[in-house]
Order: structure tokens, then C-alpha cells, then sequence
């Protein structure tokens, strides 16, 4: 099933490429948020997975690009920061939703935006948004030997860099480019490609993911790369976890993930004891690339649960 594109706009002139797939009288809503640096594109198996798996008109599935990434338009000057990537998710919410159970995927930083959102909306949990799948995502402490960094920037580096940013924000900027520059800068395309399959994958998977990843990455706007970098080293919101508690949640990790090791989905299972924690061996990151049916089987047994 080919999936329908579209565009909301939001309060502050924001343009958000959406991709929508099944039937809008669908009696479930799957909402897909993906990671840094990525798009809904990271999504394509769930966006024709789970419309197949369950009908057509068994499940609606809905896709965003965040604000400064893929399809969307450029994040202006300050709304690079999480919280804004949560009132954008309420945006999608009341404008593209509509009524009715949300299963919710959050991807990485696309996981973070649900926790932001359970700090700032917890009513929303259980009322709107009915269960969660955690994929390859963290509830804080990333600021140690996470995406990408070197050993060498050890956690006091990492959490005075961000506070540095008042007095000189290239810095942090530069920080993060260092993350992405084995693909982005100064080497071939033929030496991009192991570089970014070595980081973001794990032992197996097919080219055309890795390119998918590698287009993403060279579309995605510098302030995109620096801004949502400092948040995602500043992002602690184990409390926020708590919201979910009534909820079904599924966190799915591999245990090759070199940019969010696999330690902060144990932590996640422990802060929040009610969730189910499913660990791939040899997967890397993009899980949903990787071990695509593996996520959308879990999806639909979340929307067959909450199916009313």
C-alpha cells in the first residue's frame, strides 16, 4: 500500500511533512516518530507492514518528519529542543489523528518526544495515547560514550558542553559534527558508506537501508545537527516514565547499538517495571531497518490489545 503525503503547519509557521497509510475510520492509530537525524523514511517497513498485517481497515498509520529533518521545513532559530518536538507531537495529534487509541513508536530521539511529552501532558496517557513501543531510545544519562562519542569526551566534558554553548555555540556544534563526520565530511562517498553502516547498524543488514540513512543524513540541516545534539547529551526524563505505568510498553533494543548502548534499555525496564524489554542480538540502532517485521509484529499486538 502506497502511503498518502501531506503537510500540517503549526503555530509558529513550522511545515511537517506527514505520510499517512490504511483507512481514517480505522478503529487504531499508529503514530511513528523517528530518530535524529533520520525521517519517516527509517519507517517504511511498519508504513506497508502494518496496514497488510492488519487490513486496511484495521489500523491507520501515521508518520511525521521533525521539525529541521527529512521533508519538514527548517527548525527556526531556538525550537531545536525536544519539548518542542512534544507540543509538535500534540500538533499531529489534534490535527492529523484525530479521535480515537494512538500506539505510539518512538525511534531515539523520536522515543525521547513521547518521555517529554509524559512530563508535560500525563493525562494524555491512557486517555489519548493508549500504549508505547520504546525503540532504541534512552530516558537519560546519554552523555557518556553515547552517539557516537569517543571515550575521550567522558561525562563531565559532555555536560559542560551544552552550558559552554551561551559563550561559544560553534563549539558544541563542531562537537557534534565530529559525531557524523566520518560520512558527511571530507571522505568519499565509497568511505562514507562503511562508516555509517559500522556506527548506526549492526552485523547484518541490506545496503538500501544504509542508503536511506546516509540520504537523511546529508539532507539534514546543520542547525538540526548541533541543536537537537545538545538536547538529546541534556534529555533526563526517567521520572517522566512513570506516565506510561498504566499503559502497555513494549522497548525494543539491539545489542550491537553503538550510538544508545543497550544498558539504557535495561534501565528503562527499570525505572518502568510494567514494560516488556526485548533485546536483538546483532541488531545496531535502526532497529525498525534491521529487524523490520520483528517491530511491526509487536506494533500490531499493541493495536490488537487496544482495539475496542
Amino acid at each position: 500500500m502506497q502511503a498518502e503525503r501531506s503537510e500540517v503547519v503549526t503555530a509558529d509557521g513550522v511545515r511537517l511533512h506527514v505520510e499517512t497509510a490504511g483507512s481514517a475510520d480505522a478503529p487504531v492509530t499508529v503514530v511513528l516518530a523517528h530518530g535524529w537525524t533520520c525521517s519517516t523514511r527509517s519507517w517504511h517497513h511498519q508504513l506497508a507492514g502494518l496496514p497488510r498485517v492488519l487490513g486496511a481497515d484495521g489500523v491507520r498509520v501515521v508518520a511525521y518528519d521533525h521539525r529541521g529533518h527529512g521533508r519538514s521545513s527548517a527548525a527556526p532559530d531556538g525550537t531545536t529542543r525536544i519539548d518542542q518536538l512534544a507540543d509538535d507531537l500534540t500538533f499531529v495529534l489534534d490535527e492529523v489523528v484525530g479521535d480515537g487509541p494512538v500506539v505510539y513508536a518512538g525511534h531515539s530521539m523520536g522515543g525521547m518526544t513521547l518521555m517529554a511529552l509524559a512530563e508535560k501532558r500525563p493525562e494524555l496517557f491512557g486517555s489519548r495515547i493508549s500504549a508505547a513501543v520504546l525503540v532504541a531510545t534512552s530516558s537519560g544519562q546519554l552523555a557518556s560514550r553515547a552517539f557516537g562519542l569517543p571515550a575521550r569526551f567522558d561525562t563531565p566534558a559532555a555536560v559542560l558542553a551544552p552550558r559552554a554553548m551561551n559563550v561559544a555555540g560553534a563549539r558544541f556544534e563542531r562537537r557534534a559534527q565530529k559525531v557524523l563526520a566520518p560520512w558527511r565530511q571530507g571522505l568519499s562517498v565509497a568511505a562514507r558508506r562503511p562508516a555509517l553502516r559500522q556506527l548506526a547498524f549492526g552485523k547484518q543488514v541490506d545496503p538500501a537501508e544504509v542508503d536511506i540513512l546516509m540520504a537523511d543524513v546529508a539532507r539534514l540541516p546543520g542547525p538540526s545537527l548541533g541543536g537537537f545534539f545538545e538536547e538529546i547529551v541534556r534529555h533526563d526524563r526517567g521520572h517522566a516514565l512513570q506516565a506510561l505505568a498504566g499503559i502497555p510498553v513494549e522497548i525494543m533494543h539491539g545489542t550491537r547499538d553503538r550510538l544508545i548502548p543497550p544498558r539504557h534499555a535495561n534501565r528503562m525496564a527499570q525505572l518502568l517495571p510494567s514494560a516488556r524489554l526485548w533485546m536483538y542480538p546483532g541488531a545496531g540502532h535502526m532497529l525498525m531497518q534491521e529487524r523490520p517485521r520483528d517491530v511491526t509484529q509487536r506494533l500490531a499486538s499493541l493495536v490488537r490489545k487496544v482495539r475496542v
